[in-house]
């Protein structure tokens, strides 16, 4: 499913850091998103979280047997914009799945035929569920976990940038407070352009971005953190 800031492009790369280092350890994603990395981690037992209820109910519903739509009107897509229930699953379909660039209710994306905005997305879920069938969902704030022994990887919403779901201002101050006292307990990555100090880059990824108004595809690095106390 496409999803603001998601990892599909380079979900490789960086999945393939975390098996290096998950052996013998679960694993937590509390930045869920697409769920991209996650569908490619192998560990004993993962765990998903995301402050977006919806999309949380979404991947629930679909390990239950939800099949989503092939296509959804716009009519349908303004009455789901105007309610915005998060115990829907086509709330998080339509919001996400069906809307321009994959933000967050951003505009109706208008396709037609095999290029339907809902029909690739409900392939895409399809697709994906058999990867993700075994994982526990949750929905919470990050830091309201206290996570001990796993290996934990973050995709927050990047400093300076278009936040996900419409929540408002990510401190990212507070949550790199956060991943310094987790990563005494546990071995956490950090996808992020930029960091503090005390965290070194691992891993650095060209990654394609969408079309600009001028018609190029700039590349952006992303790159992945960990503390600087952690040996990896």
């Amino acid at each position: 499913m496409q999803y603001l800031g998601g990892k599909s492009k380079i979900r490789f790369e960086v999945a393939g850091l975390i098996n290096k280092h998950i052996v013998g350890r679960n694993y937590f994603e509390p930045f869920v998103g697409g769920g991209w990395v996650l569908q490619e981690v192998v560990a004993g037992k993962r765990f998903a979280s995301d402050f977006n209820k919806a999309l949380i109910t979404l991947y629930q519903e679909l390990q239950k047997g939800w099949i989503p739509p092939e296509f959804l009107s716009e009519e349908d897509y303004q009455i789901l914009k105007k309610k915005q229930d998060p115990e829907d699953p086509l709330t998080a379909f339509a919001g996400f799945g069906c809307s321009f660039a994959g933000k967050w209710f951003g505009g109706y994306a208008r396709s037609a035929g095999k290029d339907c905005y809902a029909g690739t997305t409900a392939r895409s879920l399809l697709k994906q569920l058999p990867k993700i069938v075994d994982v526990k969902f949750n929905s919470a704030s990050y830091d309201t976990y206290q996570p001990k022994g796993m290996l934990i990887y973050c995709d927050p919403p990047y400093a300076n940038t278009t936040g996900y779901t419409g929540t408002g201002r990510f401190d990212s101050e507070l949550f790199w407070e956060v991943m310094r006292e987790w990563s005494k307990h546990n071995t956490v990555l950090v996808s992020e352009y930029v960091s503090p100090e005390d965290f070194k880059c691992v891993l650095e990824v060209g990654s394609q971005m969408g079309m600009t108004k001028a018609g190029g595809r700039p590349v952006a690095t992303e790159k992945v953190f960990v503390h600087e106390a952690f040996k990896i």
